[in-house]
């Protein structure tokens, strides 16, 4: 069965709170501090996008059994010589 993905394009608007051991640190907008709570505030939606999700597995796998690439193969137990 086929899956899709969709992929959503927006803008969101969001407050993050750090927290610091000083002042410096806190003032400094390249530090990173402690994540305390992330805010999503609002939430824009330019446009979506739908694409069909790969599928990994070998098309053919269940349709075709590949054969020994030897001549004579090994007789199975219980085998009664039919082929």
């Amino acid at each position: 069965m086929s899956k899709y993905l969709r992929y959503q394009y927006g803008e969101a608007s969001f407050t993050q709170v750090e927290r610091f051991d000083n002042v410096e640190k806190a003032a400094d907008p390249s530090a990173k501090g402690e994540s305390v709570e992330i805010k999503v505030d609002d939430i824009k939606i330019n446009f979506s996008k739908v694409n069909k999700e790969k599928d990994e597995r070998v098309k053919d796998s269940s349709a075709k059994v590949q054969r020994s690439p030897r001549k004579e193969t090994q007789k199975v137990s219980g085998d009664k010589g039919l082929s």
